[in-house]
């Protein structure tokens, strides 16, 4: 069976009964419905079904636990006497179901433009790092400054709103994107250092530590660092050089934090003493690093060099539960996996109604009902409904979709690469001085 599509076969409305589950042959703004795809629950439902207009729907045998009744059947039968020429338009139910889907569309437009500004500050963001490393690289007190600022603004969202919102970026590759994981693991380790309940000077030397983690990588050809397994023992061992190259490098900078910089030389220490480069365990390794170690390998797991590799984040967060807790302080990784949920952001899933969706936030106080952007090809995907689970108990997740399963209009649709890049919500971007 198709992901995107079971069986269907036309009816009419007389053939409908409960138990059928159905789809509805409309644009999600032409009817007064949340979805498009429905269970009938009772007859209320196909009243309303009528009232709006409608006359015909896809059946849906899979989904279904009944069949259409005979339509023939139907029609034989003596027609109930018409009460009222009421339209669709002055109809109550009809009335009440397209003011609550109006609402609906309202807070989708904010949500939608709360989106698009936290896109424009992640983006100017992005393209602020490279002129920031450039700068950092000579020693620049500059450079540290702007990085302060950018990582303080990070920092102040989450330590003083606990809810804060952080949103999945769905953005194609630019010339940028080799800087993406800086910033990803910034924002995702002072998301998990505010969980840990760090202080405000802790959490600054996280985020500039984790900014710039990969700093040393920049004295290592990019022949090597792109460079797929296997790799030589001689190849291993200059990239594992990186931690002491990114140490020099922040020296030159008399404003860079000393913690920051040990985050920088200890974030590829294991906690089994298996790390790298001075083989650490446990407790001996800061916690700062520790932290910035967890968020490092989860975005390196989700957005991997070879996109075939890659895996979605909640794949991602099993792989690191089940394979790799001698690897890392247990208590901050079960942390980081209540911090993102069940199903992080950047996840395709499969809803209960049959709807494919891609989760862009978490709702902190019920994990299991994320926000998730909906797949309806007759929808454009500048327009893509964005929709708060909660606002609709009866629909779960199914299950998540693997990025290599998704069919490719899927994946343009959501600009999805089976990666995910991460801001948070009302966060100014860039530096101001350049």
């Amino acid at each position: 069976m198709s992901i995107l599509r079971s069986t269907e076969m036309r009816i009419k409305l007389e053939q409908l009964q409960p138990g059928m589950f159905i789809r509805l042959d409309e644009s999600w703004f032409g009817h007064p419905f949340l979805f498009n795809r429905i269970k009938i629950k009772n007859r209320s439902q196909i009243d309303s079904l009528k009232k709006s207009g409608i006359t015909e729907v896809f059946f849906i045998p899979e989904k279904s636990d009944c069949l259409p009744l005979p339509f023939e059947e139907r029609e034989a039968k003596p027609k109930a006497p018409q009460v009222s020429a009421t339209s669709p338009q002055d109809d109550p139910v009809i009335q009440l179901l397209w003011q609550i889907k109006k609402e609906r569309i309202e807070r989708l437009k904010e949500k939608r433009e709360n989106l698009r500004q936290c896109t424009d500050n992640y983006n100017t963001t992005v393209k602020d790092i490279p002129h920031i490393m450039g700068k950092m690289l000579t020693g620049s007190q500059e450079a540290v400054s702007n990085a302060k600022e950018i990582v303080s603004g990070i920092a102040d969202k989450f330590l003083s709103d606990t809810d804060a919102i952080m949103h999945l970026m769905t953005i194609k590759e630019t010339e940028e994107s080799i800087y993406y994981h800086s910033l990803n693991v910034s924002v995702l380790a002072l998301m998990l250092g505010a969980k840990a309940k760090l202080s405000p000077d802790e959490m600054r030397d996280l985020g500039m530590g984790a900014l710039f983690h990969d700093i040393g990588k920049t004295r290592i050809d990019n022949k090597v660092l792109k460079k797929p397994p296997p790799l030589t023992k001689a190849e291993q061992n200059l990239i594992q050089l990186h931690p002491r190259y990114g140490v020099e490098i922040v020296a030159k900078s008399n404003a860079f934090p000393g913690s920051s910089a040990m985050v920088i030389m200890q974030h590829h220490e294991q906690y089994d003493g298996n790390g790298y480069p001075h083989l650490l365990k446990g407790e001996k390794i800061s916690k700062l690093a520790r932290i910035t170690s967890i968020v490092n390998m989860y975005d390196n797991l989700c957005n991997n060099l070879d996109p075939k590799k890659a895996m979605n984040p909640y794949q991602a967060l099993s792989h690191m539960y089940t394979k790799c807790q001698n690897a890392l302080d247990v208590e901050l990784l079960f942390l980081f996996i209540r911090c993102l949920g069940i199903y992080p952001p950047g996840t395709a899933v499969m809803l209960s109604n049959g709807v494919l969706a891609l989760v862009m936030s978490v709702n902190p106080k019920n994990p299991l009902k994320p926000s998730v952007m909906l797949y309806d090809p007759e929808v454009p995907k500048g327009e893509a409904v964005i929709f708060d689970m909660e606002d609709e108990p009866e629909v779960t997740i199914e299950r998540n979709l693997r990025p290599d399963k998704l069919p490719p209009e899927v994946c343009s649709y959501f600009n999805y690469t089976g990666g995910a890049n991460y801001f948070v919500e009302n966060i100014k971007g860039g530096s101001k001085s350049r």
